[in-house]
């Protein structure tokens, strides 16, 4: 049976639809595995939970912060995307693509768009305890806005498409994971999920299209490819329904 919720992500409010299938099978078994890996521990625990762009990811953490209280946790899901470069930067610096350099603005989202210091120095005031504040990146600016989030759970979840991606710098955030998440997608079924979700910020369906062939289209491929296997891996269903693999 299919159910339906109310979220928000990245300012946009729509429904989000689940299973119980999801829910007993993906959602509850993760959060068990969450609430072990939690206990024996020492103080907070970091997921990181990594995917494809427009994968789900998003709806996918805030659904498991919802249904945490069900297992008795406190979790709290924070994004990635607060840590883009801001656009001064992005303009001002290149990055090699096929050999070439190109500009960071025109690769926006790609993984050397990122601050990657920057996001390693948070999770590391994360995994000292204590209260966080994170940046959101703020899609009417189109850069980040800092101390916009306040962290005080005792499990955060993390969610980014690179977070597994394993290749440096980013492979060096291990050291911070203590659980890992993997939502699995094939390119066939994200591209028209990337697609859509550009037409819906403003764009024609050609512009949004040859943006997917520009940026997201090789994102998405780098991600599918490149990404190391993780502790707990769901696999995003042709009807848009989850389950565990």
């Amino acid at each position: 049976m299919w159910h339906e919720v109310p979220i928000t992500v990245n300012g946009y409010a729509y429904p989000v639809r689940y299973t119980d299938g999801a829910h007993d099978e993906v959602f509850l078994p993760l959060l068990e595995a969450l609430g072990r890996t939690h206990a024996a521990g020492e103080g907070r625990t970091i997921a990181f939970l990594a995917g494809a762009p427009a994968a789900g990811k998003s709806t996918f953490a805030l659904l498991l912060e919802r249904f945490a209280p069900e297992a008795g946790l406190e979790i709290q899901a924070v994004g990635l995307d607060g840590f883009h470069h801001y656009n001064s930067y992005l303009r001002s610096h290149e990055a090699l693509r096929d050999g070439r350099p190109v500009s960071l603005a025109s690769i926006k989202g790609a993984p050397e768009s990122f601050d990657v210091g920057r996001f390693g120095g948070k999770l590391s005031e994360l995994r000292a305890g204590g209260t966080v504040f994170w940046p959101l990146y703020d899609r009417t600016i189109h850069d980040p806005r800092e101390d916009a989030v306040r962290i005080g759970a005792p499990i955060v979840l993390v969610e980014g498409n690179y977070l597994l991606l394993d290749e440096e710098p980013w492979a060096g955030l291990a050291q911070f994971c203590d659980y890992s998440v993997y939502l699995q997608a094939d390119e066939e079924q994200v591209r028209e999920r990337a697609v859509s979700r550009k037409a819906r910020g403003g764009l024609s369906r050609a512009e949004a299209e040859a943006h997917y062939e520009r940026s997201d289209g090789p994102n998405i491929r780098r991600v599918l490819t490149r990404s190391r296997a993780a502790d707990f891996t769901v696999r995003l269903m042709p009807d848009g329904d989850l389950r565990r693999t």
